[in-house]
């Protein structure tokens, strides 16, 4: 599995659009998990979602994004977890230990999301963990 988390500086960055770097993480959950940065300058959502591809991206967690785009994306068969916040390091953590959902993680105001977003992801989530 390959994911990718749209970030700004060291968190997630709050909107997928106005995210200026990608972490890219290749093999999770083996030993030999490979990191890779990739900076973002000025892309379409389009461009975002080609890059992805390009890196063989199957899951990706942001912040919040558009329903149009987060439709393209899920056309391009990558999963989409919108509406987690926080440090990159600790949201990567909490993702490896089936945490990402709790208060900690989840935007303020995301939490009910009318399956929308995590209760989405976690009815589905067996399928690519």
């Amino acid at each position: 599995m390959c994911i990718a988390l749209a970030t700004f500086g060291n968190k997630v960055a709050s909107l997928f659009e106005s995210s200026n770097r990608f972490i890219i993480i290749q093999s999770v959950g083996t030993k030999d998990d490979n990191l890779e940065t990739i900076p973002i300058n000025n892309h379409s959502p389009n461009e975002l979602i080609h890059l992805l591809k390009q890196h063989k991206v199957t899951v990706l967690i942001c912040g919040a994004i558009s329903g149009c785009t987060r439709r393209l994306l899920n056309a391009q068969k990558i999963q989409v977890i919108p509406w987690i916040t926080g440090d990159v390091k600790d949201v990567f953590e909490a993702f490896q230990s089936d945490r990402l959902f709790s208060s900690s993680f989840v935007m303020p105001g995301c939490r009910g999301n009318q399956g929308q977003g995590r209760h989405q992801f976690r009815k589905r989530k067996r399928n690519f963990l």
